[in-house]
């Protein structure tokens, strides 16, 4: 019994244990339940923010098939390849190996990275958008995923445009490229809202300019600035500033120092722009060295003497100018000296080209020394030289006596003995002197008083000064202008030799005078006596004879080979003064063989002038031109200071009756009884008598009557050009026997 009721509480207590216990596991199948459907709704909740997540990523997310098919797509790669749905995407795309890479065999490459690796990192392909078949460049990263029993399933992954970078780069490596090849370099400068400068970019080629290594660090602005010459620093930071403020092109040449030491000229050209509250340039800089120099060349050719190195005559006038308005700011005074070197011509031909240029060197140097720093020496011409006066803002006084004491100076220099080579050259320079105040004067003006200032000091006996006095030498204005013009036409076409026939007591040609005639285009045609006592009074002299000799010969040559002039003389006045030259032999000498002229075919004549020089010397020298062969007539005999002792001495072949007597045979009884007398030496002597000046039949027949030989003159016909000459022997021409020379002196 006790076993039962025993048995019965048990079953009570069990019964009551099992409902706890079915309370209990209800309860604990609740909360289960409860949490599991909570987990199950964060899950899903998760799925979808991953999902959303997805579907809102900026790169295109994925899934595909090994075989190529596309199996899911997300919004950003739906748009990459231009559909508006997911299954619009999957819908249009059957192969992405085919359809969407512009390589096929990309897909191969892809493929075969994920089969090695399992996955592929920044795949980077030239795609089609599958859409509008745009081709654009992505990169892709991807996994694969396999199943428990190692069995491929799906790719997944991520794709990336990045069409715009890959352009920039392009365009970076094409821009590296370009400017690797153009001789410049190209550079970015920003100056920040902080005021400091940082170089934004610098290509190779500036890198190259400044002589830095290709990888070599060149942000800091200050290096760049440090390398700008020292001189040139304060312009180029100005010329910047500037630039930014004004937002202007910058645009400066500048000098630098390359890395390496070089010096070189730049060129900078800079565009600037505000950014971020600062300015950027946009530039570029190129090497200009080699135009640079070729332009310092070329203004030195152009402003300076390549022979001396001093300024020339273009930049001495601009020099002139500054000073002559330093003068007149100043209400001061300057000074001019013009030089010209004593018988330059003379040793330049007889010593040749080398020698004279090497004595115009030393003359520059010495020239130079002379001067004080300030002042200006230049070369303006062949042998003439000038030195400009840096003393504006003294008075007349002052300025006169430092221009007199420098011009001392120079002639001091001038007269020591020159030794170049071997040779030892004593020279002199004829000076002019010139004192201006800037106020009523042109450069030109100054420098033309200097140079009349210089002739007088060469007509005075060269080898010293003369100053420029403005009332005395004023009226030489003029003169001088004739002066310059002549200078200018000498050895021109404006100059040319007319020929006045001399004729025989037959009436037939025999030769010529030479008589020069001046075509000045304002005055018209101008004979001898207008222009060469202004060469004979400013030192021209040589150079004129010079020009009338080297003209006849040429004639005569041209005579010898026309039939119709062959044999026909020349005469030619020369001046003592041309005679007395030491070369005047040696180059007649030179001309005759050159042009291949017979010596007796040329008469030189010779006034009566030569009597009140060195007898000896003009003796000797007309002795060296009978040496030569060439005949020597006494010109306009018996108007000065001719002897019967003096003639006996020297080697004359003829003697010109003077035209005044001539003129003056009809009606005065002491002419014709002057002009028997002179026909009357010349027979005794031995000469030919030539009359000029003839005018009329009675005039000849008077000469003709008493012996003379020869006539010329007016009645025959006045000098004529080369061509009216020829025309006019032509219409006398003349049987041969007739055109023999006429009767020579026997003996000297």
């Amino acid at each position: 019994m006790e076993f039962f009721f025993a048995t019965m509480i048990d079953l009570v207590i069990s019964r009551e244990w099992l409902a706890t216990t079915n309370v209990v596991l209800a309860c604990l199948l609740g909360i289960w339940i409860f949490r599991n459907r909570r987990l199950y709704r964060r899950s899903r909740a998760e799925q979808a923010n991953q999902r959303d997540l997805i579907e809102n990523l900026s790169e295109g997310i994925y899934r595909s098939s090994p075989a190529g098919r596309q199996l899911s797509a997300n919004k950003a790669l739906v748009k990459l390849n231009g559909y508006e749905t997911e299954a619009e995407l999957l819908a249009a795309a059957k192969n992405i190996g085919k359809e969407w890479y512009v390589e096929p065999r990309r897909r191969d490459q892809f493929r075969a990275i994920l089969a090695r690796d399992g996955f592929v990192k920044d795949f980077v392909s030239e795609i089609y958008r599958h859409k509008t078949r745009e081709r654009i460049w992505i990169t892709e990263s991807a996994r694969l995923v396999r199943d428990g029993n190692g069995r491929t399933l799906f790719y997944e992954g991520s794709v990336r445009e990045i069409t715009e970078t890959v352009n920039r780069l392009k365009a970076e490596e094409l821009l590296r490229k370009l400017s690797s090849q153009v001789p410049g370099g190209l550079v970015q400068l920003e100056r920040n809202a902080k005021g400091t400068y940082e170089l934004s970019y610098a290509s190779a080629g500036f890198r190259t300019i400044f002589g830095l290594e290709p990888h070599e660090s060149f942000s800091s602005p200050s290096r760049f600035l440090r390398m700008i010459e020292k001189a040139d620093r304060r312009d180029f930071a100005r010329a910047l500033r500037a630039s930014r403020d004004a937002l202007e092109p910058f645009d400066m040449e500048f000098r630098a120092i390359a890395a390496d030491g070089t010096n070189k000229w730049l060129r900078a050209s800079a565009k600037p722009e505000r950014v971020r509250g600062g300015v950027m340039w946009h530039g570029y800089v190129n090497d200009i060295s080699v135009r640079k120099r070729n332009e310092m060349e070329i203004q030195k050719l152009a402003f300076f003497d390549p022979l001396t190195g001093l300024p020339n005559r273009r930049m001495f006038m601009d020099r002139m100018a500054r000073a002559v308005g330093r003068c007149h700011d100043r209400a001061g005074c300057g000074a001019l000296i013009f030089i010209d070197l004593d018988n330059f011509k003379t040793l330049n031909d007889t010593r040749g080209h080398d020698v004279g240029d090497e004595y115009l060197v030393q003359v520059a140097r010495r020239l130079q020394a002379c001067v004080r720093e300030g002042d200006t020496v230049a070369r303006i011409g062949g042998d003439e030289f000038v030195v400009i006066l840096d003393i504006a803002g003294h008075d007349y006084a002052h300025t006169y006596r430092a221009a007199i004491m420098t011009a001392n100076k120079v002639l001091a220099a001038m007269r020591g003995a020159f030794e170049i080579g071997q040779f030892n050259h004593a020279s002199s320079a004829s000076l002019g002197v010139v004192v201006f105040n800037g106020r009523d004067c042109q450069p030109e003006d100054v420098l033309k008083q200097a140079d009349i200032a210089m002739y007088q000091a060469k007509a005075a006996g060269r080898n010293g000064m003369a100053v420029y006095d403005h009332l005395s030498m004023s009226p030489e204005s003029d003169r001088y202008r004739l002066l310059n013009e002549f200078k200018a036409a000498l050895g021109t076409d404006a100059l040319e030799l007319h020929y006045q026939p001399q004729m025989d007591d037959s009436g037939h040609v025999i030769g010529a005078e030479a008589l020069c005639r001046w075509q000045h285009p304002e005055f018209g045609t101008l004979l001898p006596e207008r222009f060469v006592p202004l060469t004979e009074q400013f030192g021209l002299i040589r150079e004129f004879g010079n020009f009338v000799l080297a003209t006849g010969v040429a004639q005569l040559a041209r005579w010898q080979r026309d039939a119709t002039t062959a044999g026909l003389r020349l005469a030619i006045n020369v001046n003592a003064q041309a005679l007395s030259s030491d070369d005047f032999v040696s180059n007649l000498s030179a001309l005759l063989e050159a042009h291949g002229v017979k010596p007796g075919l040329l008469t030189l004549e010779l006034t009566e002038s030569i009597m009140t020089r060195d007898r000896r010397h003009i003796g000797n020298r007309m002795h060296a031109l009978k040496a030569l062969g060439v005949r020597l007539s006494l010109d306009d005999f018996g108007s000065g200071y001719s002897s019967l002792a003096h003639l006996k001495r020297l080697p004359f072949d003829e003697l010109k009756i003077d035209g005044s007597f001539v003129a003056d045979i009809e009606s005065g009884e002491s002419d014709r009884a002057l002009v028997k007398s002179i026909l009357g030496t010349a027979r005794t002597l031995r000469l030919t008598a030539v009359a000029e000046h003839v005018e009329n039949a009675r005039q000849e027949a008077f000469l003709r009557a008493f012996g003379c030989d020869f006539f010329q003159g007016y009645h025959y016909s006045p000098a004529l050009p080369e061509d009216a000459f020829a025309a006019f022997v032509q219409n006398r021409r003349q049987p041969a026997a007739l055109t023999a020379a006429p009767r020579l002196r026997q003996s000297a």
